[in-house]
């Protein structure tokens, strides 16, 4: 049993690597990928048949962490500051995944991933709609292209933090601020 689980946590920690480093570097090849996770290749390919099914449990695996972080989210029409809030503090450590599922060249091409990933953007784009139609985000920007910014940024603050640039504490408010003023409305812009 000890055994199992020491395995299931050495697989989780390739995929943690793995993730990073695809995220820094998309095309760190098997052995890069190795290295940077401590191991063989011989290990990354007992784990893994191919670059391809590597990259396939990456993605299931981004999803399935970002699905459990956003799992009893409730996107509050009312209160859009804090729900955003509420997200980005929920996603940003998460963000070396929601970059990989955003440009990993094979997880587009894998219908299941798509579909999951359009999923997990669902609830966000309908609060955007909302927020949109309440008039508290700009309505000549498409929800679309606001949830790729969003999902950007919040790749941009994490390799912020990750690089020491950003203190972790700075993050969501900064994130915030200028997800808020890029999307401001133009009557509520000064």
């Amino acid at each position: 049993m000890i055994n199992q689980r020491n395995k299931k946590s050495r697989h989780e920690e390739i995929l943690e690597s793995a993730t990073e480093l695809l995220s820094l570097r998309p095309t760190a090849t098997l052995q890069e990928i190795a290295d940077y996770a401590n191991i063989g290749i011989a290990t990354l390919h007992r784990h893994f048949s191919s670059r391809e099914a590597l990259l396939n449990e990456l993605a299931i695996n981004a999803i399935h962490l970002v699905e459990n972080a956003l799992q009893d989210m409730s996107f509050q029409p009312e209160e859009m500051e804090k729900t955003l809030e509420e997200l980005f503090l929920r996603l940003i450590p998460l963000g070396d995944k929601i970059y990989f599922l955003a440009y990993a060249a094979s997880v587009d091409e894998n219908p299941r991933i798509s579909e999951s990933e359009a999923q997990l953007k669902k609830p966000l784009a309908d609060a955007i709609e909302n927020w949109k139609q309440a008039g508290l985000l700009n309505p000549s920007i498409p929800v679309q292209w606001m949830i790729t910014v969003i999902y950007n940024l919040l790749f941009g603050i994490w390799q912020e933090i990750h690089s020491g640039n950003l203190a972790k504490n700075d993050a969501v408010r900064l994130l915030l601020t200028t997800v808020l003023q890029g999307f401001q409305p133009a009557h509520l812009q000064p």
